[in-house]
């Protein structure tokens, strides 16, 4: 039994630490923010979401066709794949391999 709550208490340890991606929101119970998302203003934030748009356009086409109101798909690709990077939470995916381990663990020593 010591041996569990030692690997509890590592758990808990550990996802203070590595569980950081997502914080409760301050507006709305049970939702959540992302942590390293931010902009540098609204103008940032906008051509964000007009190149997750641009791309998503792009995408649909199927062929080389890049509509008028697209002027730089290649930044619009871009950005849509710094923000996709942005959102990959390294660290929780560590403390999850870790997780599983500790799960895998303590299952064969039932």
């Amino acid at each position: 039994m010591k041996t569990k709550r030692k690997e509890l208490e590592r758990l808990i340890k550990s996802a203070k630490y590595k569980l950081d991606t997502l914080q409760p929101s301050d507006i709305q119970k049970g939702k959540f923010k992302a942590k390293y998302l931010q902009f540098e203003g609204y103008l940032d934030l906008f051509t964000t979401i007009e190149a997750l748009m641009n791309v998503s356009i792009l995408a649909t086409q199927g062929d080389t066709y890049c509509p008028p109101h697209i002027k730089d798909h290649g930044r619009d690709i871009r950005k849509t794949l710094e923000l996709a990077n942005r959102l990959l939470p390294f660290d929780e995916g560590e403390f999850l391999d870790n997780v599983y381990v500790m799960l895998r663990q303590l299952e064969s020593e039932r």
